[in-house]
């Protein structure tokens, strides 16, 4: 497909963010579990958003739930219906657990961005103590990185643009099944596929992703080569 004349292209914005008194990202710092979220309405100071947790054990993901309902900027916490599930949404770990979650909408950083244009893409992925978002605007580049520079400020946060790409409009095509990926494999292939490992020419080599997760070089290959042979189809391997 081609884009629609007289139309602009947007920008695409991918990024990861950490900032103050965000109970979502402590969560992910204390226990190891991820959060997918999405679903998010607000009415004034309240937020509530729907959040998948995932984890490699139900056992992390109770300690999690016990956390998240304690903490002070969180209003109520009710459990979905275990037969609800975003089918298109790949999701980690041999466990998981939705969640609704109603919260203060001040100490987040939704808001801050929303106002300044940003349309957020696709689910938050909070993991490891960071936010990765996947968002779309009108903005051009340098208006992006302005804006960007608004929220830093207003929100004392660290904000990461790992790509920025004019959008375009694209025959569609399956995903990759990472949701046969554990935890561990899918942040590895995340981050390699992100700072550009799987380009031609590479934009980042094997020891540079290594040394950033601190790992070895052989065993970042151990969890890439185990993960591309899930994806592929070529075993079950996890």
């Amino acid at each position: 497909m081609t884009d629609p004349a007289g139309t602009d292209g947007a920008v695409h914005i991918s990024l990861d963010l950490w900032y103050p008194d965000c109970w979502e990202i402590e969560t992910t710092e204390r226990f190891d579990v991820g959060m997918l979220g999405y679903g998010i309405y607000t009415t004034g100071e309240r937020v509530s958003t729907l959040f998948t947790l995932h984890a490699d054990t139900q056992a992390a993901i109770d300690s999690a739930i016990d956390y998240i309902a304690e903490y002070p900027y969180v209003h109520a916490v009710s459990e979905m219906n275990p037969t609800y599930r975003h089918a298109t949404t790949p999701v980690p770990g041999n466990a998981m657990r939705d969640l609704l979650v109603d919260h203060d909408g001040r100490k987040q950083i939704t808001n801050a961005l929303m106002s300044r244009g940003f349309v957020c893409a696709g689910p938050i992925d909070i993991r490891d103590g960071r936010e990765f978002w996947s968002l779309a605007t009108n903005h051009d580049r340098e208006t992006v990185q302005s804006k960007l520079d608004e929220v830093r400020d207003e929100r004392d946060a660290e904000i990461n643009v790992r790509k920025i790409t004019n959008s375009t409009w694209q025959s569609g095509a399956n995903a990759l099944p990472t949701e046969r990926l554990t935890q561990r494999q899918l942040e590895v292939f995340r981050l390699a596929r992100d700072e550009g490992y799987y380009n031609y020419p590479k934009d980042a080599s094997a020891r540079e992703i290594a040394e950033e997760l601190e790992i070895s070089t052989s065993t970042l290959h151990e969890h890439l080569h185990k993960a591309e042979a899930i994806l592929l189809g070529q075993n079950d391997e996890r």
